[in-house]
């Protein structure tokens, strides 16, 4: 197991790329520190084909800098095991304190080297200004070309959810995010280098109103990938997002 200190974890990403996982080395820890109350951002993404890879992350609840067995059974703060080589995600709000993320190779869905990429950052929790800056793939939408519409909840245990999509030609879409019990917003963005973080220009539109009131981002009519973030505000609710898809006129 090779374990890599970060240091201190800030609201700006911290990226590995094609790291790999093999049956002797079949664990990466990736350990860091937050000084204050902070979303701990994790994504897992670009797990090879065919082959699978998990995420976890700990507290280091003895001091020791060292994940052990007592960090494990005591320590542990959530956890992402999707199949295949789909990718996993950890968003949780988390007191000051050490972390460990692990990422494992799930060995009965690989065989020989897992390659992936991890991204990592700690953001505001209760500011519009810093929602989670990372976009793994959780919920694929494929091209719409139909109305669609999904459910899920946002909590201190999930302060992020992220949806990909995208429109074809002479195709548009509104999207709402209704049924809140506490304040959740959303965002849309066109990850145009493909880094799968939040870069600036990157962020087409959002909906941040106060409270319960549903929110809405209308009329996004240019074709291309997209992602939408629903990110807690504040308490836990759960939510239902609609993306109405309409035909667009001929230029």
């Amino acid at each position: 197991m090779t374990t890599r200190n970060l240091g201190s974890l800030g609201s700006a990403p911290r990226s590995f790329n094609t790291f790999n996982l093999n049956p002797i080395e079949p664990t990466d820890v990736f350990k860091f520190s937050i000084g204050s109350t902070r979303n701990i951002n994790l994504s897992l993404n670009n797990i090879s084909t065919g082959d699978d890879a998990d995420l976890k992350l700990f507290r280091d609840v003895n001091g020791n800098g060292i994940l052990d067995a007592t960090d494990r059974a005591s320590g542990a703060v959530s956890s992402s095991a999707r199949g295949s080589n789909q990718d996993d995600a950890i968003n949780v709000r988390a007191n000051a304190g050490t972390y460990f993320a692990e990422v494992s190779r799930f060995a009965p869905g690989s065989s020989g080297d897992v390659s992936y990429d991890l991204n990592l950052s700690a953001t505001t929790p209760t500011s519009t200004a810093d929602y989670s800056n990372l976009l793994p793939k959780e919920f694929v939408l494929g091209n719409l070309s139909a109305d669609v519409t999904r459910s899920g909840n946002i909590s201190n245990t999930n302060t992020a959810d992220v949806y990909s999509f995208s429109l074809g030609l002479f195709r548009g879409v509104n999207i709402s995010l209704i049924g809140l019990s506490a304040d959740a917003d959303i965002r849309l963005i066109r990850d145009s280098n493909n880094n799968r973080i939040v870069d600036a220009g990157e962020e087409v539109a959002r909906s941040a109103r106060a409270g319960t009131t549903s929110e809405l981002i209308s009329n996004i009519t240019q074709s291309g990938n997209y992602f939408l973030q629903v990110n807690q505000f504040s308490g836990s609710t759960a939510y239902t997002a609609t993306f109405d898809q309409f035909s667009t006129p001929f230029a």
